[in-house]
């Protein structure tokens, strides 16, 4: 298994993709902050009181969660592009040469589920931090001074993006063993993301219009929670405040694990059962 995992990793780090992902990442991280300075430079003089809310929106901590959301550039290209790398042992036929080298398809399996989230994770931490660095010159981290409570939350936080971004990984391992070509592997992830998002958008919306009608108070119980489970929009509710509820460990750590957990157990029998040619 650890000889398999290198040489994925190995195989992984000389794809010329992944130069590209290294890239993206870098350009994004220094434009997005960029942006919007010059939105910012663009408004000219504006009064106190409207600076002090756009501070609230518009910071440095802002920037770095939202360098993890899977609608927002990087969160959304990185994940096809590894996809396309780890299908290449199926479009180049690796894979058969792996289980005639005496490799089993569940540590095949394995393997590729740990180098997708290895390199997943690491991307996108890494933009995420090189978007915070970019942007702490020109924004406040937050429109309060930086405590070690906030550290705390911070490592909270990452730890929660870290059980997200598994998920992300597992799925995307499951696509690469289920699927018959790399299309397939790219218009369902995208279709599967924009779905998630567009329907935690229009939940959102109907929300914000039922949520202080008593009489709706159950219907707003089944959405929320129908919104708390919908993994790829954790992030964007990951790191918007100061402090975590009991409630939040179990929708971002054992929702994201229970996904994570049938995709994987499904992904090992379908590649078992999987005819590779």
């Amino acid at each position: 298994m650890n000889r398999l995992v290198k040489s994925d990793f190995k195989r992984f780090f000389k794809d010329k993709l992944f130069l590209v992902v290294i890239i993206l990442a870098f350009v994004f991280a220094v434009i997005t902050p960029l942006l919007y300075v010059a939105v910012f430079g663009a408004m000219g003089e504006i009064d106190p009181m409207t600076e002090e809310m756009l501070s609230g929106y518009v910071n440095a901590k802002g920037q770095f969660f939202g360098a993890f959301s899977f609608g927002n550039n990087l969160g959304l290209i990185a994940p096809l592009l590894i996809g396309i790398i780890l299908f290449k042992d199926f479009s180049f036929g690796t894979i058969r040469n792996k289980i005639i080298s005496g490799h089993s398809r569940t540590s095949i399996f394995f393997s590729i589920f740990t180098v997708c989230t290895v390199m997943l994770f690491g991307i996108v931490l890494a933009h995420a931090l090189l978007t915070l660095a970019v942007s702490l010159p020109f924004f406040d981290y937050q429109s309060t001074p930086f405590v070690l409570s906030d550290f705390w939350y911070l490592l909270q936080s990452l730890l929660f993006e870290f059980f997200v971004y598994l998920f992300a990984a597992a799925f995307m391992s499951w696509l690469c063993v289920t699927q018959k070509n790399v299309g397939m592997v790219i218009v369902m992830y995208i279709a599967v993301v924009f779905g998630a998002t567009m329907i935690a958008g229009i939940l959102q919306m109907v929300l914000i219009v039922i949520r202080e009608n008593p009489k709706m108070e159950n219907v707003v119980s089944v959405l929320d929670f129908v919104q708390r489970i919908n993994v790829f929009n954790s992030s964007a509710s990951i790191g918007l405040g100061t402090s975590y509820k009991a409630e939040d460990f179990v929708y971002f750590v054992f929702v994201p694990l229970v996904f994570t957990s049938g995709l994987t157990a499904h992904g090992i029998w379908k590649f078992s059962r999987k005819d590779l040619k």
